[in-house]
């Protein structure tokens, strides 16, 4: 898993001129020329930009054509080569995954002269946007999808082990230390209590998992569910991504006052759909990765919202709390 990149200033540099060349269509155009399809004559092209990052952003194509047709495409540039990884990553991905109508967006291809992946564009509403009653529904579909992401027989890396995880969070949970020391203080019993939890994780197999596993990741089109962005992806417990899923959903819930009554519900609705899809995950596991999940966000929360953060970040840890309470349990 790759966990954070930070790129040199030529990378940022590079990347920023990446981003404003793949907005002017003619540019576009000429990236997509080896992949649009044999006997295509494009007329116009409609760049718009998606998402930037210091190490990464993504530019919806829209390819209007001579005979009226459009065709839409994303591109999503690297600063480093990393978009290699990804894409040997998602090939393998592709070969190995059952034919289900709800199923991961894998790239098409890879530019290495551009650092570009390139996907096909979809339409759809991303699943933390809906809040209505097809949301219950939705999410079994999800934790199906997740499922059959683990059961593909393939080892993309090395294993990234739980301790590595912890290691990870409390250096993520460190930086609380300068701006709030309330909120580092009080997550630190926590953070102990997940370190001293790790040799009593009940043993599993690793399995190629997502690595950012949310509700913010999925985009229902109307007809089928789909799972994006595989930037995080890796090997390790499958339990990592289910208890970062329903711990995402546990942020909602704790911090968005506008949610319907029964979001309460949504965190089970997830949890329980999976295992019983993958009986031979653990529960401990998963709740394990949830309140290791929740705690790497009280820093996130404060980051992004640095007046309101601590006290978003108390609702969290007592989300954490609950779910190392389940830990515990025989």
């Amino acid at each position: 898993m790759r966990f954070h990149f930070d790129p040199t200033p030529e990378q940022r540099a590079a990347l920023e001129a990446q981003l404003a060349r793949l907005q002017q269509p003619a540019a576009a155009l000429e990236v997509l020329g080896p992949i649009l399809p044999a006997g295509l004559a494009p007329a116009a092209a409609v760049c718009t930009p998606q998402s930037v990052h210091s190490d990464r952003c993504v530019v919806q194509v829209r390819v209007r054509c001579h005979g009226g047709d459009e065709r839409g495409y994303a591109l999503k540039a690297y600063s480093d080569d990393f978009g290699e990884r990804v894409w040997a990553h998602a090939q393998l991905l592709a070969e190995r995954l059952p034919p289900r109508l709800h199923r991961p967006c894998l790239p098409i291809r890879y530019l290495p002269q551009e650092r570009v992946l390139v996907f096909d564009w979809v339409e759809g509403r991303i699943l933390s946007k809906i809040v209505d009653g097809r949301k219950p529904e939705l999410l079994r579909h999800a934790a199906a999808l997740a499922a059959d992401l683990h059961r593909v027989p393939l080892v993309p890396e090395r294993p990234t082990t739980a301790q590595m995880l912890v290691d990870e969070t409390r250096a993520r949970c460190d930086n609380l230390r300068p701006g709030w020391p309330g909120t580092a203080d009080m997550v630190e019993p926590l953070l102990a209590e997940l370190w001293a939890a790790v040799p009593d994780l009940d043993s599993t197999q690793p399995a190629p998992i997502h690595g950012d596993m949310a509700a913010g990741q999925f985009l229902w089109t109307g007809e089928r569910l789909v799972l994006l962005d595989w930037d995080m992806f890796g090997y390790a417990d499958p339990a990592y991504d289910a208890g970062h899923f329903v711990a995402q959903l546990d942020r909602r819930c704790a911090l968005d006052h506008t949610l319907p009554p029964e979001a309460g519900r949504w965190p089970g609705c997830f949890r329980d759909a999976y295992l019983a899809a993958m009986p031979e995950v653990s529960a401990r596991n998963v709740s394990f990765y949830r309140a290791l999940t929740l705690l790497r966000k009280t820093y996130t929360v404060c980051r992004r919202q640095p007046a309101e953060g601590p006290q978003q970040a108390v609702r969290l840890a007592a989300c954490a709390q609950a779910a190392l309470e389940e830990v515990r349990r025989p």
